[in-house]
């Protein structure tokens, strides 16, 4: 017996999953400020972490080996960002919880839009 059109049921097409670039705007349209504030945060505190580790004698390989120690320490910073990337969505919403955050984020909480 051959299967007709009717018998055969397509399987419902999966949702690409979001770029890291569009979850974090979701993210900046959620928690508003305070995501952009962490990722900043985390930010400054990678470059610097690179920046000491740099000065304090890490030798790097490759074509950033010869840039100066801030240019290094930015580019490594780059390599890591994913895991910066997953800090920030692991952090944002936590730290929304703290309810002094918690308040300041409600009365910062643009208006509704009208319909």
């Amino acid at each position: 017996m051959k299967p007709t059109s009717t018998d055969t049921v397509a399987a419902p097409a999966a949702a690409p999953k979001p770029s890291l670039l569009e979850r974090f705007k979701l993210l900046v349209v959620e928690y508003g400020p305070l995501a952009i504030i962490i990722n900043f945060a985390l930010l400054f505190l990678t470059v610097a972490g690179f920046f000491v580790a740099i000065q304090l004698g890490f030798q790097a390989e490759g074509s950033g080996a010869t840039a100066g120690s801030l240019a290094a320490a930015y580019a490594a910073s780059q390599v890591v960002k994913p895991f910066r990337f997953a800090a920030v969505f692991a952090l944002t919403p936590l730290v929304g919880r703290i309810p002094g955050v918690a308040r300041w984020l409600q009365r910062n909480r643009p208006p509704e839009p009208r319909a």
